[in-house]
């Protein structure tokens, strides 16, 4: 199960991200890092953006934190190596 914390919401409101996206970032990732705080960042291509979804596994569901759209470069920089 996915569930959206109320930041994650709101930052993918203002980065026009949909829910789509993050659950097909999150089901079907190009590639999955972990990152602080034992939290995990996935990424997916869509046409020339590239959205990262932060996420957490907690007691069988993943709580989504933030999200956000990048460009290559910063895919590089966050620790991706799968571009």
């Amino acid at each position: 199960m996915i569930r959206f914390s109320e930041h994650s919401l709101r930052r993918a409101e203002e980065r026009g991200i949909t829910l789509e996206q993050i659950k097909l970032v999150v089901q079907e990732p190009s590639e999955v890092i972990d990152v602080k705080f034992g939290r995990k960042a996935a990424f997916k291509q869509f046409r020339e953006e590239y959205v990262v979804v932060i996420y957490e596994e907690r007691n069988n569901e993943i709580v989504v934190v933030t999200t956000l759209k990048v460009d290559r470069e910063r895919l590089i920089r966050y620790g991706f190596v799968g571009v």
